[in-house]
């Protein structure tokens, strides 16, 4: 083990190995009477979700109430957490969905709240410098490796003196522009609409993938590799092999899908009018070049076209016997390993309708990944999984909500295809789905307390028609809560913050990865920790951003432990290949740990 010599020593629950290891760098949470033995999950019940939006303060400023001009949407349903002042607590950054910033008659807006750690928020937009940045998206990481969250802001179209840029952070979550960074010239068109950092040629410095297009304009995305001070240069040309496909690129994820040590890309992409909505799977050769291994690998389309048609009988499918089969009007997309063998999958959330003219486009897939053996190539088993199709999914997430040691999914719907349907889970109610232990999932959003019919918000029934969302432990209780976008059409709506009430009651373990900013970018996105225990494995990697419009969640990984036990030992693979080893004597149960690159794990201050 690559442990370094402990400053101080802590002390640990009850389930601690009498060996000891060195200090961690804790936040403590409960620790439960039972320890950390073995023992089942708590059962969900109902309501353990708990809107607490007013009480966070969450609220305050999303939308306008006599705007000054007709919106599309007025509100600020487009939503990440970030640690944008360096507290390890994550915060949250919103910003308008729709606006009008070509004409200048509604700018972007961007609000800012600060975690309070008391279960609030401050509003920071205007301290922070972000609130009136003209751009309409954001991407968070540290650029510069000076130990901070740096922001990429991009737009997504041709406001005037605008331009792709990055915001630097003065380390107490303020921010200002990097003159000449190198992303100012948008070759593309002034079309980003999504965008992740990592550290693609291994060089201890991030990286930038641009997504553009949305689901307005097929363009080719973009490839930046940093420079480490906060520039960038664009080697797109070199670095995409094989030809990059001009497609409206409408989500975003970064993981090693192969278990090759590198970090790959998955482009969900929008409009089967283009390319047949092929998406792509840019596949990194360890230096940052990337080849289009999507069709060899089944991840560019299906070939059972929308398959609620011959699941109900609604139809006869029509689709050809060979490829190229036709693809998917893609939204969001994640990178878990769903299935729990230790090999990242992948959740893709798309709108796919079943009527005569359109029913060949790919609904929402759980494309499971075959390992090694199979070539990591990906096959389909959303049905075989029991998952519910609905023709409005949107953004699409993969977490362990319950901390039982299986990954379930949520899904945000949109409302305007509801009409044609009966059943609950077809209407735009907000999708979450818990995974049993046979690897089915049953729909338990009806009972989570996330939607309420009695609810009605901008004539919307609570979560109806959402946007984006955003998973992380704002209380630092244990267990990961739900940030909302609630999407407003014209009226105006505010966000939704709901406190998990079910996670924290099973065992569990929350991991902050950080490298060392030489061999491994300072955010360690991308490295990778395993924890092995009782029979189970279950594999985090540090996520960059994900889905449509970059809905970021939390970077610290969280990993339940009831069934796992004392029994486990924790390894981390740095980006740079190597690793380190702790066991529960070292690491403990119910808290926050902090494993530095080259210091092994850290002591608290």
């Amino acid at each position: 083990m690559l442990l370094a010599a402990p400053v101080a020593l802590l002390a640990l629950p009850a389930c601690s190995s009498s060996s000891a290891g060195p200090a961690a760098e804790v936040d403590a949470g409960p620790t439960l009477a039972a320890g950390c033995a073995v023992r089942a999950p708590a059962a969900l019940g109902a309501g353990f979700f708990v809107d607490v939006s007013v009480k966070a303060g969450i609220q305050a400023g999303n939308f306008d109430p006599a705007p000054p001009v007709a919106l599309a949407s007025n509100d600020h349903s487009r939503l990440a957490f970030a640690d944008l002042d360096g507290d390890g607590w994550d915060d949250v950054v919103a910003s308008n969905l729709f606006p009008d910033p070509v004409s200048g008659a509604k700018p972007f807006e961007h609000l800012v709240f600060l975690n309070r750690h008391d279960g609030t928020f401050r509003d920071a937009s205007d301290a922070s410098g972000l609130r009136n940045v003209q751009a309409g998206v954001f991407a968070f990481g540290d650029v510069d490796n000076d130990g901070d969250t740096d922001v990429f802001a991009g737009i997504d179209s041709p406001i005037a003196g605008a331009t792709n840029q990055i915001l630097l952070n003065d380390g107490t979550g303020k921010f200002a522009p990097k003159a000449s960074s190198g992303v100012e010239a948008n070759s593309a068109g002034k079309y980003t609409a999504n965008a992740l950092f990592a550290d693609f040629d291994g060089d201890g410095k991030l990286d930038l993938f641009l997504g553009n297009g949305q689901t307005s304009a097929a363009v080719a995305d973009q490839l930046y590799f940093g420079n480490g001070d906060g520039t960038f240069r664009e080697v797109t040309k070199t670095s995409l092999i094989g030809g990059n496909p001009a497609q409206p690129t409408n989500g975003l994820v970064t993981c090693d899908f192969d278990d090759d040590g590198d970090l790959d890309v998955l482009v969900s992409t929008y409009s089967i009018s283009t390319r047949l909505g092929a998406n792509i799977l840019w596949r990194n050769d360890g230096a940052g070049n990337f080849t289009n291994a999507a069709a060899e690998l089944g991840f560019d389309a299906q070939a059972t076209g929308n398959y609620w048609i011959a699941d109900t009988g609604y139809g006869t499918a029509i689709e050809p016997k060979s490829p190229p089969y036709t693809g998917s009007n893609g939204f969001g997309i994640d990178c878990q390993d769903v299935s729990g063998d230790g090999h990242l999958d992948v959740f893709a959330s798309a709108i796919s309708h079943p009527d005569s003219t359109r029913w060949w486009g790919d609904p929402t897939t759980l494309l499971v990944n075959r390992g090694p053996d199979g070539g990591y190539a990906f096959g389909n088993e959303f049905l075989a999984r029991k998952l519910p199709y609905n023709e409005g999914d949107v953004d699409g997430a993969a977490v362990d909500f319950d901390n039982d040691g299986l990954v379930d999914l949520s899904l945000s719907r949109d409302n305007k295809y509801e009409g044609n349907y009966t059943t609950y889970d077809q209407k735009s109610w907000f999708g979450l789905m818990h995974q049993r232990e046979d690897g089915t999932f049953e729909s338990v959003g009806e009972a989570s307390g996330i939607n309420d019919p009695g609810s009605k918000d901008g004539g919307i029934e609570r979560m109806k028609a959402a946007q984006n969302h955003a998973w992380a432990d704002f209380d630092h209780d244990g267990d990961l809560d739900l940030l909302v976008g609630g999407r407003a059409h014209g009226a105006g709506r505010p966000n939704f913050l709901f406190e998990n009430r079910v996670g924290a009651q099973n065992n569990w373990l929350a991991v902050r990865l950080r490298g060392d900013g030489v061999k491994v970018n300072r955010d360690a996105i991308g490295a990778r920790a395993t924890l092995r225990g009782e029979g189970r494995t279950i594999v985090r990697e540090v996520p960059s951003t994900r889905g449509t419009y970059n809905s970021g969640g939390t970077r610290t990984l969280h990993f339940g432990l009831g069934r796992a036990g004392c029994g486990y030992v924790l390894e981390v693979r740095w980006n740079d290949g190597t690793t380190e080893s702790f066991d529960a004597g070292q690491l403990g149960v119910n808290r926050f740990v902090t494993i530095e690159k080259g210091k092994g794990l850290l002591a608290s201050p």
